[in-house]
């Protein structure tokens, strides 16, 4: 079982504010390069359920170990549920702010715009496949001003509760009966109460994400419902997006984004994949 919760990560390079919240700043992490090099971008949205109780440190320790594969890394703050603002829709635009502010960040830093990829743990996991999906945001109603086709490469869940409708389907299998709530309290309401918020939050309504997905998870994970990933990818794929689902057997939650567990060489793996994912690219299920 992974500490990494209680292992103090390498510091970042820089942590800088992208609004004037106090939960919206991001903390960049640069590689070493040559001269006139620029380095492909990991955006990290860390998990939590979406609760204030929950930051970003831990993600430090991801993000530092890519450093020796020469990416930069901008791992995002965001206002959560508990915090002034939070839930839906401030969380939403916070995360699509925090992603745009690459561009403002790559006039001053080494940043390859063209090789940027998105992934996210847990809750964090729907926020990157938001991010990935927003082109299809609605033209009217919540959110219609951040619908934009972003510059991404590919994105990556770990652990991810990818869908919130299929995380409320799943409720209640296992030890998961607590995932519906957590979904309500983010959303405010139900999918019945609000179908207009869903549309404009749920990955799931906004797909083809038009970008490759790859979805690892453990077999001992005690957050997200195991029959997530295969629904999601089972959806995706019969309308035309190109999934990876990796199945990593004795990881927990907290393995898969934990670079001193055995499950790290197929979470590198697989964000490397994505930052260099070309039509050709094979796709592994």
């Amino acid at each position: 079982m992974s500490d990494i919760l209680t292992r103090t990560p390498p510091p970042a390079d820089h942590r800088i504010p992208y609004g004037p919240g106090e939960s919206q700043f991001g903390d960049l992490r640069l590689p070493t390069l040559a001269p006139n090099q620029r380095a492909p971008v990991l955006v990290f949205l860390h998990g939590g359920w979406w609760k204030s109780a929950y930051g970003l440190d831990y993600a430090g320790h991801l993000c530092a170990a890519l450093k020796a594969d020469r990416f930069a890394s901008w791992s995002l703050e965001y206002r959560r549920v508990g915090n002034p603002g939070g839930g839906f829709p401030g969380t939403f635009e916070d995360v699509a702010n925090g992603f745009d502010h690459l561009k403002t960040l790559a006039k001053t830093y080494p940043l390859d715009l063209n090789r940027v990829v998105v992934a996210g743990h847990s809750a964090g996991g729907h926020l990157a496949f938001w991010l990935a999906g927003r082109h299809h945001l609605p033209e009217t109603g919540p959110l219609a001003n951040f619908r934009i086709a972003a510059p991404i490469r590919g994105v990556v869940a770990l652990a991810g509760a990818v869908d919130l409708k299929l995380t409320i389907d799943l409720a209640g299998w296992f030890t998961f009966a607590h995932d519906k709530q957590m979904v309500l309290d983010l959303m405010g309401a139900t999918p019945a109460q609000a179908p207009d918020r869903y549309l404009a939050a749920n990955p799931g309504d906004l797909i083809p994400l038009n970008v490759p997905q790859f979805l690892l998870q453990g077999t001992e994970d005690d957050q997200i419902p195991p029959q997530l990933p295969a629904r999601w990818a089972d959806r995706a794929r019969r309308i035309g997006d190109a999934v990876t689902v990796d199945i990593i057997s004795g990881a927990d939650h907290f393995d898969i984004v934990d670079p001193q567990s055995k499950a790290w060489p197929r979470v590198r793996k697989a964000i490397l994949q994505a930052a260099t994912w070309t039509l050709s690219s094979k796709i592994v299920r």
